[in-house]
């Protein structure tokens, strides 16, 4: 059986959607762990970052949600490192990476370098929220 690809929002990434389609369902994404709200628009399955959740709340399930599907952990700087994530998304609309100067699509956390397996390859990611388990 062929599940229907679905596009993440977040990452831009179209990943198999296997599951019942209900509006209003929670999905995480299995590309970057953001939690995502199935909407259906004009006859066709979308999914939109979650309007009931806090900025706050969003990046924490996020964050907490790729660590576990990819097995990772994190270290003391994890709360510093949300808190600047927060004060990205406050100032520049997103959560952009604390470590990265450019505010682009890429450097949204978790980070495409991140994505692409930087955790593997050097330990951690770049800002080191991220860290391979020992």
């Amino acid at each position: 059986m062929n599940a229907e690809r679905i596009l993440c929002p977040v990452c831009q990434v179209a990943f198999p959607l296997k599951e019942e389609k209900v509006p209003g369902k929670k999905i995480v994404c299995p590309v970057c762990g953001a939690v995502l709200t199935l909407e259906n628009e004009s006859g066709a399955w979308v999914l939109r970052r979650p309007k009931d959740m806090t900025p706050e709340e969003e990046i924490r399930a996020r964050v907490e949600n790729f660590a576990r599907l990819r097995n990772y952990r994190f270290n003391e700087m994890k709360e510093p490192l949300i808190e600047a994530l927060l004060k990205k998304y406050e100032r520049y609309g997103d959560f952009y990476c604390p470590c990265k100067i450019d505010n682009i699509p890429e450097n949204i956390c978790p980070c495409l370098e991140t994505r692409q397996g930087s955790v593997e390859r050097d330990g951690r990611c770049h800002c080191g929220l991220f860290w391979k388990e020992a």
